[in-house]
């Protein structure tokens, strides 16, 4: 069982120093797809708590300053001690994105419109039932991805999200949000 560790931690490291030697010379570039998967904490102004997020992400270069992202939110519930206002309040995001690129470095900014499929919490919002909403939503997001070599990158995302909850009572769904983590990277297209 040691042998088979080792043996396993050596297979892991040469296809990792041979991943960064074999690079590319231009990783962003048509054709790159990215895709992340995380827990994402944020702000909600309205009732001045905290939830956090199943934060997904797919992203396709179709020029090398220029992407379409496709992004999903599934709540997961509320960080702060107080009851939640939501029962849940997951969401999902469509968009482009413009990407201002240095080497491995990558600056972006997008706008992505969305849908937020919400149902508040009836105990806490004095209601007697409650029915669940699609609401639409719109965002602007920033970040900055660090692509480690063909494979990996690091990804700094911050969204602010605006909309209206409009089922049963109306409720204010601006919020900020933010992501980190580690993301894995497809070259779709051989050609650079």
């Amino acid at each position: 069982m040691e042998k088979l560790k080792h043996l396993f931690a050596s297979l892991l490291l040469i296809s990792t120093i041979s991943a960064f030697i074999a690079q590319d010379a231009s990783i962003i570039r048509p054709g790159l797809i990215r895709a992340q998967l995380t827990i994402s904490p944020s702000y909600m102004f309205s009732d001045k708590q905290s939830y956090f997020y199943l934060h997904g992400n797919l992203e396709a270069f179709l020029e090398k300053k220029v992407s379409v992202a496709g992004e999903g939110y599934l709540s997961l519930g509320n960080i702060s001690s107080a009851k939640s206002i939501f029962n849940y309040n997951h969401s999902m995001f469509f968009g482009i994105n413009w990407h201002f690129t240095n080497k491995n470095n990558d600056f972006y900014m997008g706008l992505q419109p969305g849908l937020a499929f919400t149902k508040v919490n009836a105990s806490e919002n004095n209601l007697t039932s409650t029915t669940a909403g699609i609401n639409p939503l719109f965002s602007s997001v920033a970040g900055y991805n660090f692509y480690l070599n063909n494979i990996f990158h690091f990804f700094l995302q911050s969204r602010i999200v605006v909309g209206q909850h409009r089922y049963d009572i109306s409720k204010d769904l601006t919020e900020l949000r933010f992501s980190a983590g580690l993301g894995f990277n497809i070259n779709a297209c051989t050609k650079p």
